[in-house]
């Protein structure tokens, strides 16, 4: 049977042809015989040995690409799945011996490069749905900053009943610079924002040079402060308090959002942990000829 007798019998059942929303195939009994090339009753008689003891092979092909028993009786009804099509197709065109039919294997043939599924979406002229834009799932928004605060206020107030006033002095630091957070938070709502960073020295060395500096040892902590202090005075003079080694202290910080003073403190930095002898170099310069009021960590 030539190709062209092929698109005859594809125009001839183009209307028992179904396509759904979401583009999947079906054709019914009749038309899926017409391309194998078959008798439509001895189709349905085959199809109907899904429920039997003693399936047909092609029925065991089909349940082997994963279809059940009780939606392959049903097909008759509810059309042909053109999964199973192509499967039918195949079967007669290649695997049914006696019964192969010619008008199978060349409905193969002329499936096989598209597939029967975009082979049906093309003749009914069918096109995949734009798509909707999805949602963006909602952020749950953080109450007010003032909500914040007083929820933070009444926090602190009843943990101090319950350990009678008496908080662990890293837990002081943490509430103090919550609190702190959020105040600046609502000052920056009113105020032209600002980015700047006040760090410590022993700070900035750590979190932004990726320096460890140590307790004790020649490039100990207290030394790198009074380094920058004795060597770099004119990178700033301002005093904060801060939590240091579990003591509320005055320490001095720096304007770590200027690039000027933190390329000082980066060159500062890098001095001080390649001088051999750090702590003899500040004695020659005189830095511990008075003992110092401000921690210089």
């Amino acid at each position: 049977m030539p190709q062209i007798e092929v698109a005859e019998i594809i125009e001839q059942i183009k209307q028992e042809i179904t396509v759904d929303s979401n583009g999947q195939g079906k054709a019914s009994l009749r038309a899926t015989a017409r391309l194998a090339g078959v008798d439509a009753a001895g189709l349905f008689r085959s199809l109907k040995t899904a429920v039997d003891n003693s399936r047909s092979k092609m029925v065991e092909k089909l349940a082997r690409k994963g279809f059940e028993s009780v939606d392959i009786l049903g097909w008759s009804q509810s059309g042909i799945p053109d999964i199973a099509v192509a499967t039918i197709l195949h079967y007669y065109g290649y695997e049914a011996g006696k019964r192969c039919s010619l008008q199978a294997k060349l409905a193969c043939e002329a499936f096989e490069s598209i597939g029967v599924r975009a082979w049906m979406q093309d003749i009914l002229g069918w096109t995949k749905p734009a798509t909707q834009p999805q949602e963006q799932p909602s952020t749950s928004a953080l109450p007010p900053v003032e909500q914040r605060l007083h929820t933070l206020v009444l926090a602190m107030k009843t943990l101090a009943e319950l350990t009678g006033g008496r908080l662990n002095p890293y837990m002081e630091q943490q509430f103090k610079d919550y609190a702190g957070n959020l105040l600046a938070e609502h000052n920056r709502k009113l105020l032209t924002p600002s980015e700047e960073r006040w760090l410590g020295v022993v700070n900035f060395a750590e979190s932004e040079l990726g320096k460890k500096v140590p307790l004790s040892g020649a490039h100990y902590r207290g030394h790198l402060g009074t380094w920058v202090r004795t060597f770099y005075p004119h990178l700033g003079d301002r005093q904060e308090t801060r939590l240091v080694n579990g003591v509320q202290q005055p320490i001095y910080v720096y304007a770590c959002h200027d690039p000027a003073v933190a390329a000082g403190l980066t060159k500062a930095i890098e001095e001080f942990f390649a001088h051999p002898s750090p702590g003899a170099a500040l004695r020659q310069a005189g830095a511990f000829a008075s003992k110092k009021a401000v921690v210089t960590a």
